[in-house]
């Protein structure tokens, strides 16, 4: 009987200890995807660490950091934007890394207001972790809003290659970026 007894006090003890196990890695989890929010933001500590190479729309140092991507405005033209030359790449790097699976652009897409076409880019996008870049998406095509999902992995650097400007110029505009885990 008191074996009996030790052992069901012994597989009780192992229960709650692996159910205390299992809340603190799953907190671990939500700390390093960030609970499942954008992460390229001014307020997550986001930078951009190609910003001697890039420049900015309207004076704004950052405009793709920003939260609200549109601001109302009279004439939506001047909506602050980060562009680079052919050849240049805009790179967002994060203050620690983050697991992350989703990355959202929004590119400059403004031309029906002068009845063209909507512009589309020439681009590659990279992920940076630990000095090892890797590509994640190439396109010839990409406009207005690109959503890019790729296989989950920690993250701490996104790179936006200029391969050949869009279709009206050589120059990259990015108005907004996003990056977030998504669950499947």
């Amino acid at each position: 009987m008191m074996c009996k007894l030790k052992l069901l006090f012994f597989l009780i003890f192992i229960q709650i200890t692996k159910q205390d196990c299992i809340r603190q890695l799953n907190q671990q989890q939500l700390i390093i995807s960030r609970n499942y929010q954008n992460v390229i933001t001014y307020h997550s500590g986001a930078l951009i660490s190609s910003k001697i190479k890039n420049y900015f729309n309207n004076g704004d140092n950052s405009p793709c950091l920003r939260d609200n991507p549109y601001l109302v405005m009279p004439k939506p033209i001047n909506i602050g934007f980060t562009g680079c030359e052919l050849g240049q790449y805009i790179s967002i790097l994060f203050m620690q890394k983050y697991l992350l699976n989703t990355l959202k652009i929004w590119f400059w897409d403004f031309d029906y207001l002068n009845n063209q076409e909507v512009r589309s880019y020439n681009i590659n996008v990279y992920v940076k972790i630990d000095q090892v870049k890797k590509k994640i998406f190439e396109s010839h095509l990409a406009k207005s809003i690109m959503t890019i999902e790729f296989p989950d992995q920690f993250v701490e650097e996104f790179q936006v290659t200029n391969l050949g400007g869009n279709t009206y110029n050589s120059y990259l505009h990015i108005i907004k970026f996003e990056a977030y885990y998504k669950y499947s």
